[in-house]
C-alpha cells in the first residue's frame, strides 16, 4: 500500500471522529433459536448535527464500517479464514458501498472471516441508520467512538 493510501483513511477518521449527533432510535432485538442460541437484531438511526452534514457521508459510512470489522471476530465455518492482524482497508470498504435510492450506503456479511452482518445507509441531510445482525447491542459503542468518547469497561 502507498504511502498517499495509507494516509487516506486516517484523514477521513480524523475528520468523523467527535461528530456531533443526535440519537433518533435505538431498536434492539433478541430472537432465541431451536439450538440454544439468540439471533439478534440492532437498528440505530441518528442525524448528524452539522451546518452541511453531507460532506462528512464518506467519513462517516468508513468510520463505521471500520468499527464494524475491528469489534468482531470469527463466527462459526469461516474460523479457518480468520486472519487476525488483518486490517481494515479502502479495498473491503469499496467493496460495500453503494448507491441506491438516492442514499449511499454500505452493506457487509462476511469479510476475512469475521461476522461483519451490517447496513448502514446514509440520507441526504445527515440522517445514518445502522442496521445489523448477531452483532448484539455493538452499534451503540461505535456511536460512542464516533462522537468521540471513550468507552469505559468494568474491571
Amino acid at each position: 500500500m502507498t504511502e498517499v493510501n495509507k494516509l487516506i483513511p486516517i484523514k477521513l477518521l480524523e475528520e468523523t471522529i467527535g461528530i456531533p449527533l443526535d440519537i433518533i432510535s435505538n431498536e434492539y432485538n433478541e430472537t432465541p433459536t431451536s439450538v440454544k442460541e439468540t439471533t439478534t437484531f440492532h437498528k440505530v438511526v441518528f442525524q448528524v448535527r452539522k451546518e452541511e452534514p453531507d460532506t462528512f457521508a464518506i467519513g462517516i459510512l468508513f468510520t463505521l464500517s471500520l468499527m464494524s470489522f475491528t469489534f468482531v471476530g470469527p463466527r462459526g465455518y469461516l474460523y479457518t479464514d480468520f486472519l487476525p492482524d488483518e486490517e481494515w482497508n479502502l479495498g473491503y470498504f469499496l467493496e460495500g458501498l453503494r448507491y441506491e435510492n438516492g442514499n449511499i450506503g454500505f452493506t457487509s456479511d462476511y469479510i476475512s472471516g469475521r461476522l461483519v452482518k451490517t447496513d448502514i445507509i446514509y440520507e441526504k441531510g445527515g440522517k445514518v441508520t445502522i442496521t445489523t445482525h448477531n452483532r448484539g447491542k455493538g452499534a451503540d459503542r461505535w456511536l460512542m467512538h464516533l462522537q468521540g468518547k471513550k468507552h469505559i469497561q468494568a474491571s
